[in-house]
């Protein structure tokens, strides 16, 4: 007998899954949860074969994250409603999901088909859209995969092939280039150097070393970034336009 969990934030979607769920013959409900969140810790404690994971935007995918690195990962059905945010990336994947409007074969093929999301699948779900920017930047840990907010970013530093991600939870590398990260983030970071992209909002101010160079201060850090001659009048009319009342 397959036992399963569902795990929505929404009400009307919850319900609608519980019911094709509880009404399919060699299915068990091992939790029926009303946030994505609780899925992970649920399956740490008493493991299930498969999770329905209900998804309306890039907030949720760290559910589903935390399952793939499960051991063992159960399988994962992805759900949605018609106007979900998230709706085009799921098409955009090429991941197989249901919908609010699911009819029980479907629905019951779907969840019998479902495999633990790969590392490739999670990129896929993690491609932002035509004029949209991911909300997390993936990174690969000794544990499996991680989500890192771009809220919590401060800056993305060139690391020979790799790029380190400081944040406010530590640091890490990811294989994305500092020219595709200020493409899609150049409205919230702000290029100081060939090798530095640092977050508006934690740019601190400027300073000069001992050899006359000048440097970044990057907030909630005690190291400095260097700013090249070429980028600093752009970053000082940032910073005098940021420091303008009004």
């Amino acid at each position: 007998m397959m036992k399963i969990v569902i795990a929505c934030e929404q009400p009307a979607l919850r319900e609608r899954l519980a019911r094709l769920a509880a009404n399919r013959s060699g299915w068990r409900i091992g939790g029926v949860f009303e946030t994505p969140a609780d899925a992970p810790p649920s399956h740490r404690l008493d493991p299930v074969d498969a999770v329905v994971l209900g998804v309306r935007d890039a907030r949720h995918l760290a559910a589903a994250v935390a399952l793939a690195n499960a051991t063992p990962a159960p399988a994962i059905l992805l759900a949605c409603e018609m106007t979900d945010p998230i709706l085009p990336q799921l098409e955009a994947s090429g991941i197989d999901y249901v919908l609010d409007s699911v009819q029980p074969a479907r629905f019951g093929a779907a969840l019998e088909a479902a495999r633990p999301l790969s590392a490739g699948q999670i990129v896929r779900l993690q491609a932002p859209g035509a004029g949209d920017e991911r909300r997390h930047i993936l990174c690969r840990r000794r544990n499996g995969l991680s989500l890192i907010p771009v809220d919590d970013v401060r800056c993305f530093v060139a690391d020979h092939k790799y790029v380190s991600v400081q944040h406010d939870a530590g640091e890490d590398l990811i294989e994305e280039s500092l020219c595709g990260l200020e493409a899609e983030f150049g409205q919230r970071f702000l290029r100081v150097h060939r090798s530095a992209l640092v977050a508006r909002d934690a740019l601190r101010g400027l300073e000069k070393d001992v050899e006359g160079r000048t440097l970044a201060r990057v907030e909630g850090s005690d190291e400095t970034l260097p700013v090249s001659r070429r980028r600093l009048p752009t970053v000082r009319r940032w910073m005098r336009g940021a420091a303008a009342p009004g």
